[in-house]
């Protein structure tokens, strides 16, 4: 559900750019309109709602093309959606951006998978995370394995049920995922630093070569961060081994939970 914000002096130069199929009027004043409402929702500092502009700038194209499948009543709650995820891409340790499927906004390492999170805050983080509860629970728990999503209560039951039921170490089995939640964490961290290393240094310069070869530094970063995340935190054979299921039939319940994210997200969630 997008927010409902109306009266916005930016709105009719919106609507004046969409008339006129030239959004390039709207660069200086629309990324730091998004920006100024992500501030009044969060607390955020002064480098970070610079680095925002930033980031909004370098995905101003796409996320304009996105925009247009909204009507004008309904395409402030876009950007400011957007922005937020954005944010949250960027900043907050632990959320991990989308590549290509949104259901990797799913993605949550500020809480193991096996604790119990507030329906609200769930709402709150990703209007993605509620429709886990609305798919089969066998779905549900092969998309939280795989993705290391935080589980609610019937999740957990449902996943100690099948552990014992294959007969399989349980203590064993959570020392293992929490040493993937650890070797995954230092990863990015990692590759997070690269890329924030590289974007202080485009505020540093101004030298148009070597701002191209820190731009060009940093999206490869970005790239390989991408390819770290698309990684399954539990592949398809660990999963059929704890669940005591055919691999085939894992692909059958991940196919069937991503095309049901898919359609709840559309394009909202979009990586820069």
């Amino acid at each position: 559900m997008l927010p409902k914000i109306l009266d916005e002096k930016i709105l009719p130069l919106i609507q004046e750019a969409r008339n006129s199929n030239d959004p390039n009027s709207l660069k200086e004043m629309l990324p730091i309109w998004m920006v100024d409402r992500l501030a009044k929702k969060r607390k955020i500092t002064d480098d970070e709602s610079s680095e925002m502009v930033l980031v909004i700038l370098e995905v101003f194209p796409k996320m304009w093309i996105l925009s247009l499948n909204y009507h004008i009543t309904n395409v402030l709650g876009f950007f400011v959606t957007y922005a937020f995820n954005q944010y949250r891409n960027r900043f907050r340790h632990g959320q991990i951006p989308e590549s290509g499927e949104l259901y990797l906004q799913l993605w949550n390492y500020d809480s193991p998978a096996n604790e119990e999170i507030p329906k609200e805050l769930l709402e709150e983080t990703s209007p993605l995370k509620s429709e886990l509860e609305k798919l089969p629970t066998v779905t549900a728990l092969v998309l939280s394995l795989q993705f290391d999503l935080p589980m609610k209560q019937n999740l957990k039951q449902l996943l100690l049920w099948k552990l014992r039921e294959t007969g399989q170490d349980i203590d064993d089995f959570y020392r293992e995922w929490d040493e993937k939640r650890f070797q995954q964490r230092q990863l990015l961290s990692r590759l997070s630093g690269m890329i924030t290393r590289y974007t202080r240094k485009l505020y540093e310069t101004t030298d148009p070569n070597r701002r191209k070869w820190y731009l060009k530094q940093k999206k490869l970063w970005i790239s390989r961060r991408s390819r770290a995340i698309d990684r399954s935190f539990f592949s398809e054979r660990e999963i059929a081994k704890a669940l005591g299921i055919s691999r085939k039939a894992v692909r059958n319940h991940l196919s069937q939970g991503k095309h049901e994210l898919r359609k709840v997200g559309k394009d909202l969630l979009h990586y820069a």
